[in-house]
């Protein structure tokens, strides 16, 4: 028999023999006799019928339904830059992780170069776009700094609508340093703000009344309540371990054996019942205290609406610190001398809030409904924050008895209780005497910097836009973003204003 030689088909005759092949498949001796038939060798056979069972399978595929629960998802390079500048700031990344995490995401890769290059093109065009932002219309900010392998990040956020105003590291936190970033903030975008809330950093004073001579500069609350409260727990803390020793002691007294060591536990034990009753003196000297501190800090005594005046503040908190340094102690001395520096600072919000208010009383000629919201205002805070155990009926009896005092004070009267609520509230809610604003965003920002190792400036342009520009999902901004609460230019996706806009593949899907 003479083997085919011919390796041809015609497209009619390979139609037949790829049919013709798939039916005879696993059939032994089928191929050698399709090939013998159309004189061609075998692996034309072979060929035709591997593009027979193709054609078929991707007939049928096409024609499934998907699953259940699926979708098909539509993407280019234009999404995967979206995805790898929101992840670089929407979670504390790194680029390697983001390299890993793209092929789980899209089934594809991208390099750390080409990664790191379009981040670098981001944070160029998120730095642009903030210096064309006009910051004239902020009147009161917070400032803080923290520290990032040893450099000082300077923070800065308008305290109305939460835009952050200020993300730079710096070399250093003098006061020139401070001066130069706020300076510069001024000339170029037009911030002069009217309040500065801030802390007790030395340079960072400086700073301000160099390049916002004119603004009046508030203490923070939020420190002098935190390092008392910090204070307090260890002392309680340490209360608590004396009376364990002294627990420990007893025990052991009643199983001693011999004589000998009676006396000897009899003595520390009553070393330890000393050392006891020093350490629950001193915390409860301190608690009452940090007590008298906190009353002295709210805006009103319990039971009345009459604002408290800052001079008032700034002479209890004085007495506090005296009698702080009185106690002892290196870390009590310490809160002492900070609670004596801070005095009057911490009270001075006290003076402007008065004329607002002042003028409220004016505008409504009701003062009494005035001072009434005011109570009613602090007993909703005291009762809102819950307090300890004990106090918390009484929290809920004073502001039963300030609704009621509101009430009578705008004789039941709708139209009255509504027009003093809309005036008081307001002007209540932005007295601005921490920098709380800021402090959390130090928290949010430490994981991001704890992972690239560093604080570059780059990626704090781009965190900082993101910040603005998102689009927040609770609190009393709800809905906005903060880019829009002080410009009024609505944003609905911050990667597009960025320049990075979804694919029309993916806006189809």
């Amino acid at each position: 028999m003479t083997r085919p030689t011919s390796n041809a088909l015609s497209p009619s005759s390979a139609h037949e023999a790829a049919i013709r092949a798939l039916l005879l498949q696993g059939q032994h001796g089928g191929v050698s006799a399709l090939a013998r038939e159309y004189s061609v060798r075998r692996e034309k056979i072979y060929e035709v019928r591997e593009r027979a069972e193709s054609a078929v399978a991707e007939a049928f595929v096409a024609r499934e339904e998907p699953a259940r629960g699926t979708r098909t998802l539509c993407f280019n390079e234009a999404d995967i830059a979206r995805t790898v500048i929101a992840l670089r700031v929407a979670t504390p990344s790194s680029i390697r992780d983001e390299v890993a995490l793209l092929p789980i995401i899209y089934g594809t890769g991208w390099s750390y170069g080409k990664v790191q290059a379009v981040l670098v093109e981001a944070e160029k065009q998120a730095a642009e776009r903030l210096r064309q932002v006009d910051l004239s219309p902020v009147k009161n900010v917070a400032l803080d700094e923290m520290f990032s392998q040893g450099r000082p990040v300077f923070g800065g956020v308008d305290l109305d609508s939460g835009y952050l105003v200020l993300l730079d590291v710096c070399p250093s936190r003098s006061g020139a340093e401070w001066a130069e970033v706020l300076g510069a903030l001024g000339e170029g975008q037009g911030l002069s703000p009217s309040v500065v809330v801030k802390d007790a950093g030395s340079g960072l004073a400086a700073g301000v009344g160099a390049a916002w001579p004119q603004a009046e500069e508030r203490d923070d609350l939020f420190h002098a309540v935190y390092m008392v409260g910090k204070e307090a727990a260890h002392l309680e803390r340490r209360a608590y371990k004396a009376i364990g020793t002294v627990e420990n002691l007893g025990e052991r007294l009643l199983r001693a054996t011999t004589p000998a060591k009676r006396l000897a536990l009899e003595t520390e034990l009553a070393d330890a019942n000393e050392r006891m009753a020093q350490s629950i003196d001193r915390y409860d000297r301190f608690e009452a205290l940090r007590r008298h501190l906190r009353r002295m800090l709210a805006l009103t005594e319990r039971g009345s609406g009459q604002l408290r005046s800052s001079s008032e503040v700034t002479e209890a908190l004085t007495t506090v610190a005296d009698s702080m340094q009185a106690l002892g102690g290196s870390r009590v001395v310490k809160i002492a001398t900070y609670l004596r520096n801070r005095a009057a600072g911490l009270g001075r919000y006290l003076d402007a809030l008065q004329q607002h208010l002042d003028a409220a009383a004016k505008a409504t000629g009701d003062r009494e409904a005035t001072a009434a919201v005011v109570r009613a205002y602090q007993a909703s805070l005291e009762v809102y924050q819950g307090g300890p155990c004990w106090d918390r009926k009484a929290r809920r009896d004073e502001l039963k008895a300030a609704a009621r005092h509101l009430l009578d004070a705008t004789s039941h009267d709708p139209d009255r209780l509504q027009r003093a609520i809309a005036l008081v509230i307001p002007i209540l809610v932005a007295r601005h005497r921490a920098s709380s604003n800021i402090e959390n965003l130090n928290s949010v920002l430490r994981p991001y910097l704890a992972v690239q190792k560093h604080a570059h400036q780059g990626f704090l342009n781009l965190f900082r836009f993101y910040w603005n520009t998102r689009n927040r999902e609770w609190g009393r901004h709800k809905g906005t973003s903060a880019h829009e609460t002080l410009t009024g230019e609505r944003i609905p996706d911050w990667l597009t204003f960025l320049g990075y806009p979804p694919s029309r593949d993916a806006a189809a899907a």
